[in-house]
């Protein structure tokens, strides 16, 4: 009778520890989705560092999973892997709303950069309309009007999509050289113009 008692209670023991040592699979669950909502919301694009920092994480939290898979089940012990996979969630979260902070100063930036192409553009046009036009010159400053019109309509189309919530990251590539390139034909016509400027007080002078 003592016998059997023994082995009926080893018999429970080794139920309750298998029980316990049972692999993780609900939180292995939650932190992919966790991952690719994550992914959903741009993270891999607007907060690598954030989003990979989580995917590790996993990675890490799987391989301790399986490490503990290898073992006999009276040895398994799955708690460091628990930890790493609530991790993941903590981290991915953290992903998320950090995605949507970056959008946000995108955003920002891409309509003060709107602005800045308008007014510059603006400039342009009067600095072209005031550059001399002599029989050389002619053709530059078409070809630098087709700049401007080029720059203008970037803005035009950053603001459609602006408008339209398309991408932020993808419109803040767009916008970003059309300012520089609006700035770079402000400062070409301003120095044209004020050698032409240069030009003809030194004719006069002569004379």
């Amino acid at each position: 009778m003592k016998n059997l008692l023994k082995l009926v209670a080893f018999s429970v023991l080794v139920v309750t520890l298998a029980s316990c040592a049972k692999a993780p699979q609900a939180e292995i669950d939650a932190a992919n989705v966790a991952i690719e909502a994550a992914k959903t919301a741009g993270a891999d694009r607007y907060v690598p560092e954030s989003f990979n920092a989580a995917s590790e994480a996993l990675k890490s939290a799987v391989t301790a999973v399986e490490e503990q898979n290898s073992k006999f089940v009276l040895f398994r012990n799955y708690d460091a892997a628990k930890t790493t996979l609530a991790s993941v969630n903590t981290l991915a979260g953290k992903a998320v709303e950090e995605t949507t902070a970056k959008k946000a100063a995108l955003k920002a930036e891409v309509t003060a950069a709107l602005a800045e192409i308008a007014t510059v553009v603006a400039s342009n046009k009067e600095l072209l309309a005031k550059a001399p036009k002599g029989k050389e010159g002619k053709a530059a400053l078409e070809a630098i009007g087709q700049e401007i019109a080029a720059v203008e309509t970037i803005g035009t189309e950053v603001t459609a999509g602006v408008t339209n919530n398309e991408d932020i990251l993808t419109l803040a590539g767009k916008v970003k050289p059309a300012v520089e390139k609006a700035k770079s034909i402000n400062t070409e016509l301003t120095d044209v113009i004020e050698k032409a400027k240069s030009k003809s007080k030194g004719g006069k002078k002569k004379k």
